[in-house]
């Protein structure tokens, strides 16, 4: 199969790769925190699937789950992400990969997981994109053959990390919660995000989501 390439902007790369590109930086460090601190706020419990979202569009949340999967395979973790984000897929641009076949084609049980997923040039890092966009996307994230996709990459990797997509308008993010052992959600700046973050907290929290903590994104991307 001829595998079409995606081009992305190369400043984008570069900041969805940081920790890769330059893993001595303080932004690296960071981030490096950051995978540590998740692990503390899970009191003991072992965390192997991490959902990573935002109130809304815009705010950086597929960098910071890239470069959070690239520090924890940096640690000698086995790691994937997962793209499931169908209306905004980003995962495939950032490491070069069409976007399909992938996770919807996986949901729509056209193919086995195992031959959507990419290796990646990290070391321990691979990925599941997005696949094409789906019209009953929350129903098949929110379905069994979903839960049998976070199962087998639970046992095939030590950390699963899923790009979701905002929890404000969009009902996928919702239904992928009760599937992963804790919530990141990542905040953009200023006084109208602190009132969507109000909300997307309590949309999450409705749905049951273990919150591990919150990055605040000073600068969003």
């Amino acid at each position: 199969m001829v595998r079409e390439r995606q081009k992305a902007s190369t400043s984008f790369v570069n900041r969805s790769l940081l920790s890769y590109i330059n893993p001595h930086g303080f932004i690296s460090e960071q981030y490096r925190t950051i995978r540590n601190n998740i692990q503390y706020a899970a009191n003991g419990k072992k965390i192997r699937s991490l959902l990573v979202t935002s109130p809304s569009e815009g705010e950086g949340k597929s960098t910071a789950a890239i470069n959070l999967a690239v520090c924890m395979a940096q640690r000698g973790d086995r790691v994937l992400i997962i793209d499931a984000n169908f209306r905004n897929p980003i995962i495939n641009k950032v490491f070069n990969v069409q976007t399909s076949p992938g996770l919807s084609n996986v949901l729509g049980q056209q193919l086995e997981i195992r031959e959507a997923i990419y290796n990646t040039e990290v070391e321990g890092l691979d990925i599941l994109p997005s696949g094409q966009r789906l019209f009953n996307s929350t129903e098949l994230l929110d379905s069994q053959v979903m839960a049998d996709v976070m199962s087998y990459a639970s046992e095939q990797y030590d950390m699963v990390l899923l790009d979701c997509p905002p929890v404000l308008g969009v009902s996928d993010t919702n239904a992928l919660v009760s599937k992963c052992d804790g919530v990141v959600l990542l905040l953009g700046s200023g006084k109208t995000q602190q009132e969507l973050a109000l909300e997307a907290k309590r949309a999450l929290l409705f749905a049951k989501a273990n919150i591990l903590g919150v990055i605040l994104n000073m600068k969003s991307v």
